[in-house]
């Protein structure tokens, strides 16, 4: 049987011990997109971004997004300034579709996000803090 000890004996060492504590917030996030993003879904895509906002590194994956409008653009370069003023490196924005490469490409908007192909160009396998999200899903136009 193993009674409590309430005083350690005199001649044992002490040792200093201090836990880490966890990290508040993620210091990366990636965030998974879907469907169509446009005027009628432009506050759900507001609120989404707003999620990510004050993570130091923001991934955003529109492999799945099939359409964004001038008003999705409009919310994401305002992600862009919020952080920006914040000091925060520019965000990632991974895509394949054609069509969004060519709008982002039209608009210069490859000069203002980081844009990839692939989601593996910007998420390193490392033990970075970092968290999922899952955007609500874009709103189909002929719901």
């Amino acid at each position: 049987m193993i009674l409590p000890t309430f005083n350690p004996p005199t001649s044992a060492p002490t040792i200093a011990f201090r836990r880490k504590p966890e990290p508040s917030a993620p210091k990366l996030a990636v965030m998974i997109f879907n469907g169509e993003y446009d005027i009628a879904s432009a506050e759900s895509l507001r609120a989404d971004l707003n999620r990510v906002r004050d993570i130091p590194r923001v991934v955003l994956d529109f492999s799945d997004v099939t359409y964004v409008d001038s008003k999705a653009i409009h919310e994401l370069i305002n992600l862009r300034n919020y952080r920006a003023a914040k000091g925060f490196e520019r965000e990632a924005i991974v895509f394949e579709n054609p069509n969004l490469r060519r709008i982002f490409g039209i608009l210069m908007l490859e000069q203002v996000f980081h844009c990839v192909s692939n989601l593996s160009d910007v998420v390193r396998n490392d033990d970075t803090n970092s968290h999922l999200y899952y955007a609500a899903p874009g709103l189909d136009s002929h719901e």
